[in-house]
């Protein structure tokens, strides 16, 4: 589907007649529909293209760091937030699910118990996680065992690109990794 000037007229669309369109200042006509869905695509939670950039989304900033996920996903908030806590970046690249191979390959410790300051590693599924898992960091231990996260594109309390917290539960397909 179209999503930007000149991309109109080509191509069979048969949601044509229900899409919305909208003028910008140099009166270019844009398709709202379009990129929404390019927007919901690329900023599904965990997913990490790494740091490309797509139509309908902003740029990630340019503060000279290793930062190298996709901007706004719950990858990117893990390195830039673990960084913060403790001066080290995640080396590897990945989506959240991969995290774990990735620290092992790293000589990270990989533990099934939580660590302040640590990554929670969710795979799919577990505790609302999408297909690509989810990455967080925990900011602290609850008297209960369970763990406070700072998290991005956490869908259940912000979504992409907004800082939200979370609490999780050790258990299975939960892994948390932090640099020896």
């Amino acid at each position: 589907m179209p999503v930007g000037p000149g991309d109109s007229g080509k191509g069979f669309n048969p949601l044509r007649s229900v899409i919305s369109f909208i003028r910008n200042g140099q009166d270019n006509t844009y398709q709202i529909g379009p990129q929404a869905a390019t927007a919901t695509a690329v900023t599904q939670d965990g997913y990490d293209s790494g740091p490309l950039h797509y139509p309908g989304l902003p740029l990630q900033p340019t503060e000279g760091d290793l930062n190298r996920f996709a901007y706004g996903q719950c990858t990117y908030w893990a390195n830039l937030r673990y960084h913060e806590l403790t001066g080290y970046w995640v080396p590897w690249q990945g989506d959240a699910y991969q995290w774990v191979a990735g620290a092992e390959q790293y000589g990270w410790v990989v533990s099934s118990q939580p660590h302040v300051p640590s990554i929670i590693v969710l795979q799919p599924g577990v505790q609302g996680a999408s297909a690509y898992g989810h990455v967080a960091v925990v900011e602290r231990i609850n008297p209960d065992g369970s763990v406070y996260t700072s998290n991005y594109n956490w869908y259940a309390n912000g979504g992409w690109n907004r800082l939200s917290y979370a609490t999780f539960y050790p258990g299975p397909g939960v892994a948390f990794v932090w640099h020896p």
